[in-house]
């Protein structure tokens, strides 16, 4: 009988089958995806306690002649041995220690870092000022501990590497989100005479301002606008939307598999909001669901998002306004072949972007140094 080969999948926390999170979602399919591409997984994740046992267990079957083809470890959102609750076990070193022993061992590692945030002045709104300076120390004192293991860093995309100091720039490499591939049966009704529905899932705070796209939806008759925040962000930002909203916008708040209906309902899916800076970079996970769910997208002209889908001809990169917004819909209503052939493209172009796909690619690039 073939032995499978051997990887190990790390992360400084707990993993969480429940998250709601692209923070909490991703490790959780990152480790179901190189089970399904046909690799024996060895896990090192959970608290400190169990790390501690675990790492102990695992570097004593590497010396003792354990073969592994590679270490692929998950950041979290905060500074290594921030995800867990402080207990007598924790160890702010540790794990990084333990991606440098496999290294040296010469096993291949590559750790996914998943943000930035830490070093935009909203992280000072986020955390408080005392707090954030701190952070910023764990921050980069991880950032040191990667470049004196010489890991493989994957990032969600390569434009984020500009903004991320003390690694050289060599050592990174793409990686972005995955997503599944969902086939959806849209509910009977009189499609003739339907409106074009927009779907937005996702935040509603000072980074995803959508006024602009509101404003556009309230002058089209023909056209609806869903969208899905939580309730607690909603509440926040609900009087700052109200000189925008319609009867044509209506706001829900669902999760999970009660997802399943507005995607079936929706005929475009909408990442048209303010641009800033992050915005340049960032590679939402909602990009990827969407094409996973087989739906074109509108995005902000000048974004990362925007620059993928013209370039992949997905959807459409348009200036963040209302006009511009309402000058597309009016376009596709009156010319609905144009969506179709996008609808087309969108769902032959999916398959690329599954968990698996992104497992494959990450071992791909572990194992030979390839970067496509």
């Amino acid at each position: 009988m073939t032995r499978r080969p051997i990887m190990i999948f790390h992360a400084a926390y707990r993993l969480n089958p429940n998250a709601k999170s692209a923070s909490g979602i991703r490790p959780v399919r990152m480790r179901e995806a190189f089970s399904n591409i046909g690799y024996e997984v060895i896990e090192v994740t959970g608290s400190h306690a169990e790390r501690r046992a675990l790492i102990r267990d695992v570097k004593g079957r590497i010396s003792a002649g354990l073969s592994v083809d590679f270490v692929y470890s998950e950041s979290s959102t905060q500074p290594t041995g921030f995800g867990e609750p402080v207990t007598r076990a924790t160890s702010y070193l540790r794990d990084i220690a333990f991606l440098r022993f496999c290294q040296r061992a010469d096993i291949p590692v590559g750790l996914f870092y998943r943000d930035i945030y830490w070093r935009f002045p909203l992280y000072d709104a986020l955390v408080g000022r005392p707090m954030a300076t701190l952070m910023r120390r764990f921050y980069r004192m991880d950032l040191r501990g990667y470049r004196r293991a010489r890991l493989r860093l994957f990032l969600p995309s390569m434009r984020m590497a500009e903004w991320v100091p003390i690694v050289p720039q060599d050592r990174f490499y793409e990686l972005p989100p995955g997503s599944d591939a969902i086939d959806l049966e849209r509910p009977v009704q009189a499609e003739s005479n339907r409106a074009m529905n927009l779907l937005y899932i996702g935040g509603l705070g000072s980074e995803y301002r959508m006024q602009e796209t509101m404003r556009a939806v309230a002058g089209c008759s023909d056209v609806t606008l869903t969208i899905c925040t939580r309730e607690s962000d909603w509440e926040v930002v609900k009087s700052e939307y109200r000189s925008v909203l319609s009867p044509n916008t209506t706001v829900v708040h669902r999760s999970g598999d009660e997802l399943r209906e507005l995607y079936a309902a929706s005929d475009i899916c909408s990442l048209l909001m303010e641009p800033s800076t992050y915005r340049e970079f960032a590679a939402p996970m909602k990009l990827y669901e969407y094409l996973g769910h087989g739906k074109p997208i509108i995005a902000t002209e000048g974004s990362l998002v925007g620059e993928f889908v013209t370039a992949n001809g997905l959807g459409w990169a348009i200036p963040y306004s209302a006009d511009a917004l309402r000058t597309l819909l009016n376009r596709l209503t009156a010319r609905p072949e144009e969506l179709e052939e996008v609808r087309e493209r969108v769902r032959a172009a999916r398959l690329e972007h599954t968990w698996e796909a992104r497992a494959v690619q990450a071992a791909r690039i572990l194992l030979t140094g390839m970067r496509t």
